[in-house]
């Protein structure tokens, strides 16, 4: 089954002060696959305070808009959790298909959307009554999902029809479906709508498409398996998850240009930017850390020990 692994011997490695510190109090919230939990890391102590157990494999994280939830794709139970956050625990298991891995929400809160691995399709779910309202048939095997700032469009790596498509929000159609590289995973969008960001992960490589019409603007080579991508420093620069070199790629967004590589733990996969937009955390699948980046520096400042196999796919920031 792809979102199965193997499991590597976990590297412990001890936990350092932040060089820098970092804003008050928002929480990362990991998926580790191996151990069927989520790890919070609280960003201002710089460790994990607590665990929740997520039956299922958990692979994708969406923080809802109001911070008070996080959806989680559970591929072995077939859908996604809802995990309460003042709680702090799951408290639905929501049946969708059992190919569930991408999941994203709109900026209102009100729709939940996840990537149908093996039926090649999205479902649409509403956030309140936890139904499916719309199944939307995209490219094959469709994995990374992100919504745009305006909320009026989703777009969709399909990651074995070497595709990306984009689907309107406001009825819920595809509108149309472009091109990339080689077996797309994980995208991102810049601020402003306008950029996407996509990770290639067989063409070790990134495509940037201009996001209203879905064009390709350019292809920027990065290493080894391009799993995720994030931006930071006012999307000034893009830090690509290079999973087969344990290292993460620094992107100048304004001339398109690798500037930097940064050694990171082993096989990084998932990726997401503090609210503060300066502190870019990796999670670090065989390793079961999170690193820490300073998108100044371009320097890892923290290493924090998670769950057996984080893999954190999407957003998993809370505010």
């Amino acid at each position: 089954m792809f979102f199965l692994k193997c499991q590597a011997v976990a590297t412990v490695v001890a936990a350092t002060f932040l060089a820098t510190p970092l804003a008050a109090a928002p929480f990362a919230y990991i998926s580790n696959q191996l151990d069927n939990s989520i790890s919070i890391i609280d960003a201002e102590q710089g460790k994990v305070v607590d665990t929740i157990i997520v039956p299922g494999k958990p692979a994708g994280v969406a923080v809802a808009p109001a911070g008070d939830k996080i959806y989680v794709s559970t591929p072995e139970a077939k859908g996604f959790a809802v995990v309460d956050v003042k709680k702090r625990k799951v408290i639905t298991e929501v049946l969708v298909s059992d190919g569930a891995l991408g999941i994203a929400t709109g900026i209102d809160g009100k729709r939940i959307y996840v990537a149908d691995w093996y039926n090649n399709n999205v479902d649409v779910v509403d956030a309140d009554s936890l139904k499916i309202i719309k199944t939307i048939p995209v490219g094959d095997s469709p994995s990374g999902l992100v919504v745009s700032p305006d909320n009026r469009w989703l777009y969709v790596a399909n990651r074995l029809s070497d595709s990306v498509s984009k689907i309107n929000l406001n009825n819920l159609t595809l509108t149309k479906t472009s091109l990339v590289g080689s077996h797309p995973f994980g995208l991102t969008i810049d601020s402003r709508g306008e950029r996407i960001y996509v990770a290639n992960v067989q063409s070790d490589d990134v495509t940037v498409l201009e996001a209203k019409r879905l064009l390709p603007i350019a292809t920027i080579k990065v290493n080894m398996l391009p799993y995720a991508a994030a931006l930071a420093l006012n999307d000034t620069r893009l830090f690509v998850t290079n999973q087969d070199d344990g290292s993460v790629s620094v992107i100048d967004t304004a001339t398109l240009k690798e500037i930097s590589l940064i050694d990171v733990g082993n096989k990084p996969e998932g990726i997401s930017t503090h609210p503060d937009d300066r502190h870019v955390y990796v999670a670090n699948w065989f390793d079961s850390t999170v690193s820490v980046i300073d998108a100044k520096t371009m320097k890892v400042i923290d290493t924090i020990k998670t769950g057996n196999g984080s893999r954190a796919f999407g957003q998993f920031f809370g505010r």
